[in-house]
């Protein structure tokens, strides 16, 4: 604490002259004394103590000399330091992603800690909090009531969603006010890439330090032989240390075990031969680590795909790329295509598209193609699991369709889509393209054949809170969602794409007399955990800085109390008169 004005010190005299009033100023009182042979006793028990009895018996005194005294330190201008985060405003951005659930306890209840002391230091400035995320979410905008926030905050839970940081950073830095704005980032670890050419504004981030031990379930593959079902499972360990657990396999009441052993940063394939054929497996992982919702992988083995029909006017590296999967590859000339059933569809007709059969659309015959460049940028989407499109070069593309969902784009312009239906758009010749020599060629191709099969019991894949166009159709238009036998919430046809529940795990879709298997698991981005740090870029220089409070309004009450009480005493004394 300190003092703003001392020269209003000597309003101090004011206190001093009240209370040299008091004891000096003359007050006769009648006393009878019954003889002269008590007055010199009356008399030594008044000189007694005549100033403490003056002192006892005037309370009006006391509130009168407590008021001054207040208004001298009032004049005083007193104040108080306290330690306040730089900035005029802030910008809270939340990682909500699945590795935020790291550790004991987890990274994300440690953040939250970490934001709850940084509310204190904010000195009643506006706080504006953003959740991560494909479409970030603004919990709290210029909030400025502690309360709120700190309840807010409370109940901030973690979405499995991949974090999509930059895009998130973007979207935060369109809430900035003004320059005098600092973002906070709150998460596990973000590279300094990621933040190298934000200068402008002040950046504050708040990482996890220390590498967790960590062992995860990356694949999880089904194939069905004569001999039976087979499964291969990837296990990964991104710790140094040498760690054991075991590998379950399970379908209904049926499970099979494997023990395994793991060196620092070894990643293992664990085979299982002789399964039951069933379609709804779940991998488990049981092992000694701080990270266990990479633990857990479910699959649905499909129907395989044995033939698929190709236009004969597309170009035979489609056909070769199909034949290099063991698959039958059925030429069929372009004005038959529209007569084949049963089996994927490739070609370029427009007209074919959502008609009912599966197709793989390569190109447009209604459209002519436009010269673009620039890289491949692709969304979360099981086609790309096993096969990247880095590198790939397009020199011309077709335009897109306004209704069609885009999972992968070209200098903004869409180069793969997914229609309502499910059906799968490429937007280019593959001519003009030299993707035929990269590998990942005929691990697309292959992806999309199984996209493609579908299965009547069986809604797909899909990551935390991905928005799909999926095909569901009923009676009723509305879809129940249960997991575990508990209902999570609805769908109803029309209204928007449909959006998949937060958790991992196995869920029923119902309609009507329909029930669909889902099964939502985390990206490989999220079962990967890197240690972070704490670090500044921008115009922060500093985390914190000192803030003078003035403590003059509970002053100013209190006086006022003072003076009503004071009022009151002087009119009950005037009254017993």
């Amino acid at each position: 604490m300190g003092i703003t004005n001392w020269g209003w010190i000597w309003t101090i005299i004011m206190p001093l002259a009240v209370i040299l009033y008091y004891f000096f100023r003359k007050k006769y009182k009648d006393r009878p004394v019954s003889s002269t042979l008590f007055w010199q006793e009356t008399m030594k028990e008044i000189q007694a103590s005549p100033y403490l009895k003056k002192l006892q018996h005037h309370l009006l005194f006391y509130l009168q000399l407590a008021a001054l005294l207040l208004c001298v330190f009032g004049l005083l201008q007193p104040y108080i330091n306290s330690d306040t985060l730089k900035g005029n405003e802030f910008i809270f951005v939340v990682d909500t992603s699945a590795t935020m659930l790291a550790g004991s306890p987890s990274n994300f209840d440690k953040q939250k800690e970490k934001m709850l002391e940084l509310l204190e230091q904010t000195g009643g400035k506006p706080v504006t909090i953003v959740l991560t995320g494909q479409s970030p979410e603004v919990i709290a905008r210029d909030q400025r009531n502690m309360e709120t926030l700190e309840q807010a905050i409370e109940q901030l839970k973690v979405t499995y969603e991949n974090a999509h940081m930059e895009q998130t950073l973007l979207f935060a830095e369109t809430l900035v006010d003004n320059e005098s704005t600092v973002i906070h980032v709150f998460t596990d670890a973000l590279d300094r890439k990621v933040l190298a050419n934000k200068t402008d504004l002040a950046y504050e981030v708040h990482g996890m330090e220390g590498q967790l031990r960590n062992v995860s379930i990356r694949q999880f593959g089904l194939t069905q032989t004569e001999e039976g079902m087979k499964a291969i499972v990837q296990v990964v360990n991104e710790s140094e240390d040498s760690l054991t657990g075991a590998i379950r396999l399970s379908t209904g009441e049926f499970a099979k075990e494997a023990a395994i052993e793991l060196k620092g940063k070894e990643e293992i394939l664990v085979p299982f031969e002789e399964l039951p054929e069933e379609k709804l497996w779940t991998a488990t992982l049981d092992i000694n680590d701080e990270y266990s919702a990479d633990n857990e992988m479910t699959t649905f083995v499909q129907q395989p795909i044995n033939t698929v029909f190709i236009d004969s006017s597309l170009h035979e590296l489609v056909a070769s790329g199909f034949r290099s999967l063991d698959l039958k590859v059925t030429s069929v000339a372009s004005n038959q295509m529209d007569q084949r059933k049963g089996a994927p569809i490739v070609t370029n007709q427009t007209a074919l598209a959502n008609e009912g059969a599966p197709i793989l659309l390569i190109g447009r015959n209604d459209a002519a193609a436009v010269e673009v460049a620039g890289q491949i940028e692709t969304a979360d989407h099981p086609l790309f699991t096993y096969a990247p499109l880095d590198g790939v070069y397009v020199s011309h593309l077709y335009p897109g369709f306004d209704s069609f969902e885009t999972i992968a784009s070209i200098d903004g312009k869409p180069f793969i889509q997914l229609s309502s239906e499910g059906d799968i758009v490429i937007l280019a010749d593959i001519q003009s393209t030299d993707w035929p020599l990269s590998p990942s060629f005929p691990l697309f191709l292959w992806s999309a054949a199984n996209e493609l099969a579908g299965s009547e019991s069986f809604l797909g894949f899909f990551q935390p809170n991905e928005h799909r166009s999926v095909t569901l159709a009923s009676s009723s238009g509305e879809w129940e969602i249960f997991k575990d036998g508990e209902y999570m919430h609805s769908y109803l046809e029309g209204q928007g794409p449909f959006a998949a529940p937060a958790e991992t795990g196995v869920y029923d879709v119902k309609g009507d007399s329909q029930n669909l298997k889902m099964i939502v698991q985390l990206s490989n981005e999220e079962k990967a955990i890197a240690a972070g740090e704490d670090y500044q870029i921008g115009q922060a220089a500093s985390k914190e800085e000192t803030v003078r409070f003035s403590i003059m309004p509970p002053i100013l009450i209190f006086i006022l109390i003072l003076l009503l009480v004071e009022w009151e005493v002087y009119r009950r004394g005037i009254a017993l008169r």
